[in-house]
């Protein structure tokens, strides 16, 4: 059931790309940052990203309804980052999701917006390492 401010066609392309062959060519793909959480042996959250150069990752997704097992997620991912060399990381959301409220409270700073289409603006946001 996505947001009724994402278009079709985005929403096509989500569900083209959560294709259970798609999503195993994602772990072919060194630069693959992710972790997994876990409760009772049900998975309960992750949070997914890429290193996209040698300064830098982006979180392309962080899940968990668990505020303090979703900080913990990316509280690794940091480590993660920090352990490769990363200076910084990148996160995109929208104004009108969970995640853009954690991401700022997180130390998250807003770098840009990006219309997606109309009543759809994508927030960008940057975290300093160091």
């Amino acid at each position: 059931n996505p947001p009724k401010q994402f278009p079709i066609e985005m929403i096509e392309k989500f569900r083209d790309h959560a294709k259970e062959k798609n999503i195993l060519k994602e772990f072919e793909n060194l630069n693959l940052i992710g972790f997994l959480a876990k409760e009772n042996n049900k998975l309960t959250g992750f949070i997914v990203g890429y290193k996209e150069s040698e300064n830098h990752a982006m979180i392309h997704y962080i899940t968990n309804k668990n505020i303090i097992t979703k900080k913990l997620l990316l509280d690794r991912f940091v480590e993660e980052c920090k352990k490769r060399g990363m200076s910084y990381i990148i996160a995109d959301s929208f104004e009108f999701m969970e995640n853009d409220k954690f991401f700022e409270k997180e130390g998250f700073s807003l770098t840009g917006k990006e219309k997606m289409s109309d009543g759809l603006i994508m927030l960008w946001r940057r975290l300093n390492l160091f």
